[in-house]
């Protein structure tokens, strides 16, 4: 596979992906915060399906239900936020139903801390999904988790950053899985309450099992990410990633971004206990565009530049 010509290897591939979200939040006296959204997903594009080990072309849309609770633990002077609950998803493809139609259901958990002892803060998660094909045998089993440690000063300028994350996904009644794992380091760096930057190094490796055969990819990944805020309402986040695969290059790759936000509040009143109370709802829109560049892949399209935006409202 090494020598393998690039003509007969897939070429490189992306989707065009619009998406729709309603979040709710509920707070009912003596019971945690909890809250949860309804989401539509539609992507378009060529993608690697896991469950046929093929490339297809798809038109998929993901109809998420979502609720989780979010209890905030004391310990000592730390505070421990956690955020618990299910989704289930109802996935529809119309260019390809049989190998994609699903039905999903995910358990998860969220987890973020304060700095503990003004030095050490937490955050990760751990989500487990599965469901079975609508319209074939097959059924999937997806467990995923990662935990990242910022060590440094709450209102210092310089970080560490590290992390380590891993997913394991596998098909029954055939014999396929897919798993991979990330270790990453870095520094946060904070040069005025305006401008931040983030870099990392990160290690990636994944294995592939396929019957009685497997394989092994292994990749590193050096990026940055910076964020700029200027007057009351704007701010810009630019990032920048390069990827190297380990003794095979066809696939290395850069990609890059960059967009720009205002936000403004929606101001109302409401009446509450016979008194008038102002309230101010965020709206955010953002613009940008994003770019990637497989500059050693000469066989076909190897560069895609795709400008986006995005609407948040409350």
């Amino acid at each position: 596979m090494l020598n393998a010509p690039q003509g007969f290897l897939p070429t490189p591939r992306s989707s065009l992906e619009t998406q729709w979200t309603t979040a709710y939040r509920l707070n009912v006296a003596g019971l945690p915060d909890a809250g949860g959204f309804f989401q539509i997903r539609n992507a378009k594009g060529d993608i690697s399906l896991p469950s046929i080990n093929s490339i297809v072309h798809r038109d998929t849309t993901d109809y998420s239900f979502n609720f989780a609770v979010n209890p905030v633990l004391r310990l000592g002077t730390n505070a421990v936020t956690l955020s618990a609950g299910l989704q289930k998803t109802l996935r529809r493809d119309s260019a390809d139903p049989y190998d994609m139609d699903q039905n999903l259901f995910r358990q998860f958990v969220y987890l973020s801390t304060s700095s503990i002892y003004n030095w050490l803060s937490v955050q990760g998660y751990a989500i487990r999904e599965s469901g079975p094909f609508t319209e074939s045998h097959l059924r999937s089993r997806d467990l995923s988790g990662a935990l990242e440690f910022r060590v440094g000063r709450p209102w210092g300028k310089t970080a560490l950053v590290t992390g380590w994350g891993a997913r394991d996904e596998q098909f029954f009644p055939v014999i396929r899985e897919y798993y991979y794992t990330s270790t990453y380091a870095g520094i946060e760096r904070k040069f005025s309450e305006n401008l931040r930057l983030r870099t990392v190094g990160e290690y990636l490796r994944s294995w592939r099992v396929e019957g009685q055969r497997y394989a092994i990819a292994q990749a590193f990944r050096p990026a940055a990410h910076l964020e700029y805020s200027f007057g009351n309402n704007w701010s810009l986040e630019a990032s920048t990633a390069y990827s190297r695969n380990m003794g095979f290059h066809s696939y290395d790759a850069v990609q890059s971004g960059f967009s720009v936000s205002y936000a403004m509040p929606f101001r109302r009143t409401l009446r509450e206990n016979g008194k008038q109370l102002p309230v101010h709802y965020p709206i955010r829109f953002s613009a940008g565009l994003q770019q990637e560049s497989f500059f050693n892949f000469t066989n076909g399209k190897n560069q895609t530049f795709r400008p986006f935006i995005r609407l948040s409202l409350f």
